[in-house]
């Protein structure tokens, strides 16, 4: 018996070059001396796989050529399998499809001849198990009209695919008259076809398509001959063809489905709309689900949701009888270059929201220039979404299938490294975003972890677009005992936190890292975060009391420090807080803040403290003096204005302006109250925070009203309401709004 080419001869080959003996490799892989002779010798020409791979692990190949070999083997098994006939059972149309209403009115209109253009094929790609059979299947018979329906397996994902002839022969085989003179060679099969056709248009269903070499010679057909084609791949090189890429169901059309599988009896309210999300609305998923919550009439529909919340368990209990999630994401798994696999199983570890080619990059163990092809690798097999402006997110069900591949390849060890470097990298990225708006900090400076911004935009736009991922790494690095982490980077985000008060979890980031900072016992660390806690707690939540209570303790940590620009900053927020219940308490803290910041050298805390002490004489009413010392710091801010950061000094002029708006009207000069919240305007535009902008724009608007300007006042709240998030359930953002319907009012 030859055993050349063959598997036979390749292991013969490798275990030579490995210098083993029979006796040697099976002591190595387990498995027998007898079953190995078997093989070199070709009596067993298609081995078991976990017989393959035992003895590839005893051979000890690199992963590279181990997967070479794997797929020699899964492609000789395919070809002993079949005689490269389509002789597979056409996919069922399902009774019970639901949804798709869209996509498929979309489709047929594709499909349909109109009297000024003619029909387009359609290409129907997407994820594995995301439905696209059923939804070719449902397409065509609603076009088809009577017409022939032709439907071939391609093979796709098998390691030998149809070859173009084969795909030609299966589907003459299926028309009366040309079955029993199908040609033996390519251009006559399609020569045929497309005489065939042209006489009897018809229908055609390529399901599960590999590449564009394989549907060409079936899209000459007659224009009035109907094509889909279904593909994991987007099959980019074909022309002339319009593409449907399919995605999860909607909620709506996801509980309808499941409504459909799962008796009532077996379902509460409430139950549907769980699991569907559980399924990641993916219909293989919730097809699955639905079966077996079907066939067990003693489980609810709650058991089996109860089960499946444990994330590890979801994919191995997505399984009724042949049906297998895992199974179909491992046959688009399987098909992956070495590299792309292993880029594949490091993108787990991101599991929120989207990302782009530098996050997926900074998971890996080393630098890879290819990311970016890789990745369009993974979307043109549908296992990554491609989500617009370069950025990518994996569904959760594909992500637990990825994940699952690798800490089974690699370990436990290597999730938690690949997850140590990217909250490195994201952490080290946020913080030399915020270092721009930072005083003493280098945001370009070399070495330093993450990516460098060329300037405080893109910085900005940075923060803004990937808080999902850097918080929850924030929140990991406060578990993990990320201590000096924590509170450098929630330092670096001091001053940018004015520029976005609408965020909503600055109370969280800098109550960890308070926790941080006594975790280092470092009191100067802890009174500096205890302030800006105070700041986010007055903003977040109104509570003047809790935020009294811990600038109290801000104050105590400064003293213990002996850190005279934190006891500053300290004396600051205490007086703050105090503004409304204890005006003497808080002039005595104002004057100690400024008696700190002098000692510390300190001049723009020691502007922050003056307003603040200007704001307190205004609001004892005490205006004519409030004025004057807000011309003080006027004189101030210029003589300090080269030492004084640029998004400092804006700010600062920011808040001046607005407290002097507001001194000027309670004196009733409105005129200098319109001039100072028009540049306190002008400053908001200038921090680059449109909820500031519909601030002040308010205030000038009171201020025009004050003067008898009511059309301008009118004009300036219209467009202050227009600057505001009309969704966000902001504190800050809310009372802002109100306050200005109640002027329109």
């Amino acid at each position: 018996m030859s055993t050349s080419g063959s598997f036979a001869g390749r292991l013969r080959e490798l275990r030579l070059s490995a210098d083993l003996t029979l006796e040697g490799l099976a002591e190595r892989s387990g498995v027998s001396v007898r079953t190995l002779s078997d093989i070199e010798r070709g009596v067993s020409a298609t081995p078991q796989r976990r017989t393959v791979e035992a003895i590839l692990d005893g051979l000890g190949l690199e992963p590279r050529e181990r997967a070479a070999v794997l797929r020699e083997v899964r492609a000789r098994r395919a070809a002993s399998a079949q005689t490269r006939e389509s002789s597979a059972v056409a996919p069922h149309r399902v009774s019970d499809f639901t949804g798709r209403q869209r996509e498929l009115v979309e489709i047929l209109a594709l499909l349909a001849r109109t009297s000024t253009e003619d029909p387009s094929p359609v290409v129907i790609c997407g994820p594995p198990g995301v439905g696209k059979t059923s939804s070719a299947l449902e397409a065509t018979h609603r076009i088809a009209a009577g017409r022939p329906i032709l439907v071939v397996d391609l093979a796709g994902l098998s390691p030998v695919p149809l070859s173009p002839l084969h795909v030609i022969r299966a589907l003459l085989r299926q028309l009366p008259g040309a079955e029993a003179k199908v040609p033996a060679n390519l251009e006559a099969a399609t020569a045929l076809w497309r005489s065939t056709v042209a006489e009897r248009p018809v229908t055609v269903l390529l399901d599960n398509a590999a590449n564009e070499s394989q549907v060409r010679p079936v899209l000459t057909a007659d224009a009035r001959t109907a094509v889909v084609v279904t593909s994991r791949r987007t099959l980019a090189g074909l022309e002339g063809v319009r593409r449907m890429t399919l995605g999860p169901l909607s909620h709506e059309e996801s509980v309808a489905l499941l409504a459909k599988l799962i008796p009532a009896a077996q379902r509460e309210a409430g139950d549907l709309r769980e699991l569907a999300e559980l399924a990641d609305h993916m219909p293989l998923a919730m097809r699955i689900a639905g079966n077996r919550i079907a066939s067990r009439p003693g489980q609810s529909a709650a058991d089996f949701i109860d089960r499946l919340r444990t994330s590890e368990n979801r994919l191995r209990l997505l399984v009724a009888g042949d049906l297998a999630v895992e199974a179909a994401f491992a046959l688009s798994y399987d098909d992956l270059e070495p590299d792309t696999a292993a880029l594949f199983r490091s993108i787990s570890v991101i599991d929120v929201g989207t990302f782009d080619a530098r996050a997926a990059a900074a998971t890996l163990d080393h630098d890879d220039a290819d990311v970016d092809l890789r990745l369009d690798d993974l979307v043109d097999l549908g296992l990554v979404e491609a989500r617009g402006g370069n950025r990518y997110q994996l569904h959760d069900l594909v992500r637990l299938f990825a994940h699952g591949r690798l800490r089974t390849i690699e370990g436990d060890e290597a999730v938690e490294r690949r997850r140590a470097r990217l909250r490195a990298w994201l952490l080290g990225t946020l913080e030399r975003a915020g270092a721009w708006c930072e005083p003493g900090r280098t945001p370009t400076e070399p070495g330093a972890a993450g990516i460098a911004f060329p300037d405080a935009e893109s910085a900005d736009a940075w923060i803004r677009l990937e808080d999902h991922q850097w918080w929850s790494a924030m929140q990991a690095a406060a578990d993990a005992g990320e201590h000096t982490v924590v509170v450098d980077v929630a330092d670096a985000l001091h001053w940018y936190s004015e520029k976005w008060l609408e965020w909503g979890s600055w109370l969280e980031l800098f109550r960890l890292a308070v926790e941080s900072a006594r975790a280092l016992g470092d009191t100067r660390l802890e009174a500096m975060h205890l302030g800006y806690l105070v700041w986010a707690t007055n903003l977040e939540t109104g509570d003047r009391v809790v935020g009294l209570r811990i600038a109290r303790l801000a104050v105590a940590a400064a003293e213990a420090s002996g850190d005279h620009q934190q006891g500053g900053w300290a004396h600051f927020y205490l007086a703050w807080m105090l503004t409304r219940t204890d005006l003497d308490a808080g002039l005595a803290a104002c004057r100690e803040a400024l008696v700190q910041f002098e000692l510390a050298e300190d001049s723009d805390g020691a502007a922050q403290a003056m307003i603040m002490l200007s704001q307190m004489l205004h609001s004892s009413g005490d205006d004519e003096r409030a004025i004057e010392e807000y011309q003080r710091v006027l004189e101030h801010l210029e003589v300090n204005r080269s030492r004084t950061h640029d998004l400092v000094h804006t700010i600062t002029t920011l808040s001046l302006h607005q407290r002097m708006c507001q001194t000027f009207l309670a004196l009733g000069r409105a005129t200098d109250a319109v001039r100072s919240a028009t540049t306190a305007l002008a400053a908001a535009e200038a921090v680059g925070s449109p909820t500031r902008v519909a601030e002040m724009l308010r205030l000038r608007a009171t201020a025009h009203l004050a003067a008898g300007g009511t059309d301008a006042a009118a004009a300036d709240v219209v467009l202050a309401l227009g600057k505001l998030d009309s969704e966000s359930t902001s504190r800050y953002v809310v009372s802002e709004r109100e306050q200005l319907e109640a002027l329109l009012r």
